[in-house]
């Protein structure tokens, strides 16, 4: 985790004489590092299995478990996210996809929410991608993209939802039986070849091009309940919505090249529900790319489970935001988790260590405290006397020797008739 925010070049820097940083090398010697790095692994490789992904699918499939018990929000994006490598070992499993910033790599079909909250996740794997799933034959003739849609839709379980989808998953197929079948609204772009006659209906790509930026042009099937529209921005887009069409239209501001200045242009009402429910897979990708945990191997599985860490690490940040609490930047969450996943279970750590989290506990605390997690874990949390007096980091009057071992910090413990105080207790308790 820390080695993701403090990046080198090579893992061995951390302990090197040169680059040394102690946070990390006072954790554990280089070699304990390499033998655990050497030797880990997630399944047993002695059992032959016909699973492309069978090394790493016991931790991939409790962490999936674990995000669908995350409350949902009820507006979800499905997209593709790629998981690094540029191995030759994967095989067939490595894509490649010239739109994404780390263009090669794992995909993974994520749904996630417009916060960039990830509740469902599926590893593709060529014709082993639906191993764990089932399909009607209506369902089946839906194709790649529709089959992992419907898949990632029947774990939802608020309902009604609404799903917004690229043209690689989207079909008027699909759109009717999110609908009628899983009570789901959807919503997306779709390529012109699958409009099943609708373009016969709508002005062709060239005759919307002479028109003025904003122009729209649609068409609506009543029985089935969908809307399909042709909008006019830089470039023309084709959307398909089963919930929402053109109307009521707004205004979104566009850069002219003309007037050389943004102006007033035209949006259907889809248009603006799509731009703003979308980015929700994008953002949890730049999320994780930003702290990337580094876990460079031949071993193919290894780049998997980094990833696995990382969407562990941003959905328990974002729902730390969520639920309101002291607001915290991703950086400072990972130093707590470090540092609270370093300091549990432990008696006291090393003279050395820094501590990093300033805890809002009584007005404004001059002194770092630890973190929530190891202040009140109840372990290790000992008494020694000190050489000097220093004062007491919970109470505004008390001087005294005693300090705790593993905080590092003076707390008082007066036990005179007349002022009896244990900031030693109520700094680990309150």
């Amino acid at each position: 985790m820390l080695m993701g925010v403090v990046q080198m070049p090579a893992y061995t820097d951390y302990w090197a004489r040169k680059t040394r940083y102690p946070l990390i090398s006072d954790e554990m010697p280089l070699k304990r590092y390499q033998q655990i790095r050497r030797n880990i692994h997630f399944a047993d490789n002695s059992m032959e299995n016909s699973d492309r992904y069978y090394k790493i699918r016991p931790v991939m499939e409790k962490i999936r478990q674990n995000c669908l018990k995350i409350e949902e929000e009820g507006q979800y994006s499905i997209d593709e996210m790629i998981i690094p490598y540029k191995g030759t070992k994967a095989g067939k499993r490595r894509q490649y996809i010239k739109n994404k910033p780390k263009k090669w790599g794992f995909k993974n079909f994520v749904r996630a929410g417009v916060s960039g909250i990830i509740y469902d996740f599926i590893m593709y794997g060529g014709d082993d991608t639906f191993r764990e799933h089932t399909f009607t034959a209506k369902e089946a003739s839906l194709g790649v993209g529709g089959m992992v849609v419907i898949a990632l839709c029947k774990t939802i379980k608020k309902k009604p939802s609404i799903i917004y989808a690229d043209n690689f998953f989207t079909s008027p197929e699909l759109i009717y039986l999110l609908r009628e079948e899983y009570g789901i609204f959807s919503l997306g772009t779709i390529r012109t070849n699958r409009l099943r006659g609708c373009q016969d209906l709508l002005p062709s790509e060239k005759e919307i091009k002479k028109r003025k930026r904003g122009y729209s042009a649609q068409v609506v099937c009543n029985n089935n309940k969908l809307a399909i529209v042709k909008w006019n921005d830089s470039k023309v887009v084709t959307l398909i919505s089963s919930y929402v069409d053109s109307h009521p239209i707004e205004k979104i501001r566009r850069y002219s090249k003309e007037d050389k200045r943004k102006v007033d242009v035209d949006c259907p009402q889809l248009v603006k529900q799509y731009n703003k429910h979308m980015g929700g897979v994008d953002l949890a990708d730049m999320l994780i790319s930003l702290y990337r945990t580094p876990f460079k191997s031949r071993r193919s599985y290894l780049g998997i489970f980094s990833q696995m860490l990382d969407i562990c690490i941003n959905n328990a940040w974002l729902l730390y935001r969520r639920d309101g609490r002291i607001k915290k930047s991703l950086k400072e969450f990972r130093l707590d988790l470090f540092e609270g996943l370093c300091r549990a279970g432990k008696i006291a750590r090393s003279s050395g260590s820094i501590e990093r989290v300033k805890a809002k506990i009584i007005l404004k605390p001059t002194a770092e405290r630890p973190v929530d997690s190891v202040r009140y874990d109840a372990v290790g949390h000992f008494p020694e006397s000190a050489n000097k007096q220093s004062r007491c980091r919970f109470c505004k009057e008390g001087r005294t020797k005693v300090f705790c071992v593993k905080c590092n910090m003076h707390l008082c413990f007066v036990v005179g008739e007349s002022n009896k105080r244990n900031c030693f207790r109520q700094f680990h308790t309150q």
